[in-house]
Parts: C-alpha cells; structure tokens; sequence
C-alpha cells in the first residue's frame, strides 16, 4: 500500500450471482480527505462502502486500510475495524441501553479505555453532537435525527482513522437533517477522513474535497464538487445531475 493514503482500493469486484454490482473500482483517498459520492439508486456505492470494512466480502482486488489489505481472507478484519467507524442509514443503537451506554460499550469492551475514561469520553462526543442533556434516557425516547446523532458519537468514540456514512440521512424527516450534516462538517473541520455516500447534493458541494459518481457499478467521473456539480464531462452524470438539481 502506498503510504501516502489512508485507504487505497485497486480494482475491485463484487458480484451476486451474475449480477456483478462492482465492476473494478480503483480509488486512493488521503488523510483528512472528505470524499462524497453520489449517484442512482443501484450504481454500486453503498455495496462499494460496505467492501471497505468488509460488511461485503469482495470477489476480487484489493482494499488496504491503513496497510491491511482486509480482501485479504486472513487478516484480522475486528481489529482492522476498529479504527474503522461506520454509521448507516438506521441507526442501529441498543434500545435496552442508555445512550452513554451505547456509547462506552466497544471500547470498554474491547480494552481500549476502563469505563470512567470511556465514559468522559463519550461525554465529549456527545458535546460534539449536541446532545450531552440526554446521555442517560434511553435512545427509543430520540428523535431520528438525535439517534443517528448518538450514532456518529458511538462511531468516534473508537477513535477511528476513517468514518464511513452510509446515507446517514436518508431515513431521516427533512427537518432533523440539517443537524446531522452540522456535525459532518464539524468532523471535516477537525480532519476526519470521511468517505460519504449521499443524496445531499448541498452537502457534497460545501464539504466534499472531491465528488465520485457512481453508474452502474463503475467510477464514471470525479472530481472538486466544481468540477462535478459546475463542469460534469461524462453524459450519465449531467442527466443525473439534471434530475436531482431541478426537481
């Protein structure tokens, strides 16, 4: 792997059954890189997300995150996730748990911090999010918005090197989506290195470094969010540009 990136993919392939969803995605993404892709529903990018910590198994190529190859069948893909944080779509959260609980759980459990230490820490997560008033009811009692919140501050709280989100706002009503995306772009601010998929195309042109589109399970185009959402070269990103932009 070069050194130069934090997570470096060489072409890669995914498949199931003949239908083949990754079709030889090669991608390097570098510290502190913000990286959002966006594209139809059923382009790849969210199978593609879910190869980097290896939700997905790949049929074939390489995906090195901090030096692991974790295609690789023999690494140890729990510690490599370790400093993998991901946040998905639902929220995921243990309803029989205090959110601080939620939040302390994996590094107690993992040996990374005793409870006292994990617990300050979550603390801070939860200031970082907004919600420090609700460390101690039960996540059920949320909003959508405040539980996915609660979700990134659990992703943090392992102290990641990446975060992957998994259109963290999809599942959300309209009204609760400005303040998840805040604390993305806090995290940006802070340097995070963060690969986004998203239907937020104000998001994408405000936060992004550089924006992927994804077609039909292959990279079409890339680039600044100026380049992509101002210049799109490729036919298949102007007429999905041209759909999501003038709805």
């Amino acid at each position: 792997m070069d050194k130069r990136y934090k997570v470096q993919v060489k072409d890669l392939h995914k498949s199931y059954g003949s239908n083949e969803v990754l079709q030889g995605i090669d991608l390097n993404v570098a510290p502190s890189e913000v990286v959002c892709m966006i594209g139809p529903s059923g382009s790849g990018k969210s199978t593609f997300l879910r190869c980097l910590n290896r939700l997905e198994v790949p049929n074939g190529g390489h995906v090195y995150v901090d030096g692991y190859d974790i295609a690789d069948p023999k690494v140890n893909i729990n510690k490599v996730r370790e400093n993998i944080g991901m946040v998905f779509q639902h929220f995921n959260l243990f309803p029989n748990m205090s959110v601080l609980d939620n939040i302390t759980l994996a590094p107690v459990q993992l040996g990374k911090a005793t409870k006292e230490a994990a617990e300050e820490e979550a603390l801070r997560y939860l200031d970082l999010v907004g919600l420090r008033e609700k460390a101690n009811v039960n996540p059920q009692t949320l909003s959508g918005g405040q539980k996915q919140r609660v979700a990134i501050a659990r992703a943090l709280a392992m102290k990641p090197d990446v975060m992957l989100f998994d259109e963290p706002t999809s599942a959300l009503d309209p009204e609760m989506v400005g303040d998840v995306l805040e604390v993305m772009k806090q995290l940006a601010k802070q340097g995070m290195t963060m690969i986004v998929v998203t239907h937020e195309m104000g998001f994408a042109k405000q936060v992004a470094d550089r924006v992927i589109f994804f077609h039909d399970g292959k990279i079409r185009e890339q680039g600044t969010p100026e380049e992509i959402f101002d210049h799109p070269q490729h036919p298949d990103t102007r007429n999905f540009l041209d759909k999501v932009l003038n709805v």
